[in-house]
């Protein structure tokens, strides 16, 4: 068997394993399969590695590890099943053959079980004043724990669970579901530079930096994290730092890591954002050259509607079906309108430019567009504001939110009710627009002005919405320095109350 070792494999032996004597080597498939061995498994099996057996069978512990995840893979301090601890060497020679190294560690972890059993014994000793009992179990050596990623955020675990993590989490075992990312927070950095690797689609593996957890009172070990990618498969591999590291340096390492993943989140957000208004923008194009051609089949709907004799050749269900085109495209043009503001509002496309305008006339204005809609419903609009007050705004852009929350009233207002908007002078100028409609449930009122709402309720007489009229008042109420907010209660009606401070009145 020695004579057929490949070049590759000798240079491994001769530079990468320790100068240690009873070495066993097994050749095994990418099954697992054994081809044949030499050395002395006696130390390390119970019995004689047969050939075509799995090699598994001989050590659990290399369980699915054939072929490994990324070649060479070192599994430190197995435990076969004659009592040997040894570190297990794969190594891929093709894409069929892979060679393990068994090299003995016995005394070397019999040497750090004793100082670790001294270091428990003495601190129970301190904590309960008692001896330890001579069968006390031996504290376990420290191991690898393997993810098998399945999505950004959970994995099942693909290794024996080491007792550091036991520690850590102790209800997890051998292939439970993990969120990975909410037991080690530092993953979700690495996850950036991780995704990357991954997305490549090529075998083999990056590493993480290094950082600490808590898995017990005063007890933090340090770990560091491989992303490995292997044949088609994402894995995580997390594996615990020495015991002597140095504090200093890992602080070191964790906050040239942080560095990195500001300076990553600096250049998603520049990219994010250049997304964004290149979106705004063309949103901004398409309802602007959108406008002529809706405009166009309104128009041609309201000729065909108001033409009297012509619309009396037509039966009743033609008729309905050209109202029913006029109505939709009022709500289209209505929408397209409210699109446009919205995204140039968005793109900053806009400038408050404040003069001192009558706000009994802005109240008027609002009162005349929208005496069709209240005559529909029989709605009964009224104001208290019989002195006129100067206030100081845009007054096309101030008009616009005026306009929006008459028509948003008259929505949600069952017929033969009132509107009534109510003005009040003192320290501030409040500006109420007050319904006896049907109110709006406390859930929606707590983030009604937050923006687009892909949800929009039906009126009463069953108008449909956009969704955009209150994201864009309170873009607009804000450019001004102004204030809005809204009470409500289902059944009681609404009040939208503006608050202009008095320096801005």
């Amino acid at each position: 068997m020695l004579n057929d070792l490949p070049k590759d494999i000798i240079e491994y032996l001769i530079t990468e394993l320790p100068p240690f004597t009873g070495v066993l080597i097994i050749r095994t498939d990418s099954e697992g399969n054994i081809i044949d061995h030499h050395g002395p498994h006696k130390e390390y099996l119970r019995l004689v590695p047969k050939v075509g057996k799995l090699i598994h069978e001989h050590v659990p512990a290399l369980f699915s590890m054939v072929p490994p995840l990324v070649s060479p893979m070192v599994l430190h301090n197995i435990q076969s099943n004659t009592d040997v601890y040894a570190d297990i060497h794969i190594v891929e020679a093709n894409e069929d053959e892979y060679w393990i190294f068994f090299v003995d560690q016995s005394n070397q972890v019999a040497g750090i079980r004793d100082i670790i059993q001294k270091m428990n014994e003495e601190k129970f000793r301190e904590e309960t004043k008692v001896s330890l009992p001579e069968s006390s179990e031996p504290y376990e050596v420290f191991e690898d724990l393997i993810l098998n990623i399945e999505n950004e955020y959970t994995a099942t675990i693909h290794s024996k669970i080491p007792s550091w993590f036991s520690s850590l989490a102790p209800k997890y075992y051998l292939n439970s579901e993990i969120k990975f990312t909410e037991i080690f927070p530092y993953l979700e950095v690495f996850m950036f530079e991780a995704n990357d690797f991954w997305s490549n689609k090529k075998d083999g593996k990056i590493e993480s930096g290094i950082w600490s957890e808590t898995i017990k009172k005063g007890k933090d070990i340090a770990l560091t994290a491989f992303a490995i990618y292997n044949k088609g498969k994402k894995f995580m591999l997390i594996r615990p730092m020495d015991d002597d590291i140095d504090k200093e340096q890992m602080a070191l390492q964790m906050a040239r890591e942080q560095k990195l993943a500001y300076e990553k989140l600096e250049k998603t957000e520049s990219k994010l954002k250049t997304l964004l208004d290149y979106k705004d923008k063309f949103v901004s194009i398409v309802s602007h050259d959108l406008r002529s051609p809706v405009a166009a089949v309104l128009g041609i709907a309201e000729l065909l509607v108001n033409d009297k004799n012509e619309l009396t050749k037509l039966d009743d269900f033609y008729q309905e079906m050209i109202f029913n085109i006029r109505e939709e495209m009022i709500r289209l043009l209505d929408y397209n309108d409210k699109l446009y503001h919205w995204s140039n509002l968005e793109l900053g496309n806009f400038k408050v430019v404040k003069e001192k305008a009558s706000l009994l006339k802005i109240i008027e204005i609002t009162h005349r567009t929208a005496s069709n809609k209240l005559e529909e419903k029989g709605i009964k609009f009224s104001t208290n504001l019989k002195t006129d007050i100067t206030i100081e705004v845009d007054l096309s852009l101030f008009q616009q939110v005026l306009n929006n929350l008459v028509s948003n009233a008259i929505k949600f207002t069952p017929k033969n009710g009132n509107i009534f908007v109510r003005v009040k002078e003192d320290d501030d100028i409040r500006i109420c627009v007050v319904d006896s409609g049907i109110g709006i449930p406390k859930d929606i009122s707590k983030s009604i002005f937050s923006g687009f709402s892909r949800k929009s309720t039906m009126g009463t007489g069953g108008e449909k919405g956009t969704g955009l009229g209150l994201g864009i008042v309170k873009k607009i109420i804000d450019a001004h320095g102004f204030t809005i907010n809204v009470e409500s209660e289902i059944g009681a009606g609404s009040k939208f109350i503006i608050t202009i401070p008095e320096k801005a009145g």
